[in-house]
């Protein structure tokens, strides 16, 4: 049960919703311009985080899967 609330990290709309998320969880963008932030590609960024580093179940549950 432990191991469940360590790698469970909520429910998202999609993956990209996610991403968003985590970079404001981050707080990447904080020391950066907008003009040059809104170019970031979330959907890739997304891609790579459920590549290997995260899991998204059919109902949008989210698991870190390391």
């Amino acid at each position: 049960f432990d191991d469940f609330r360590e790698r469970y990290c909520g429910q998202w709309d999609s993956e990209e919703a996610f991403a968003e998320h985590l970079c404001d969880e981050l707080c990447m963008f904080d020391n950066v311009p907008e003009s040059v932030s809104r170019f970031f590609d979330y959907s890739a960024f997304a891609r790579e985080l459920f590549m290997s580093d995260y899991d998204m179940g059919d109902d949008g549950h989210v698991f870190r899967t390391c």
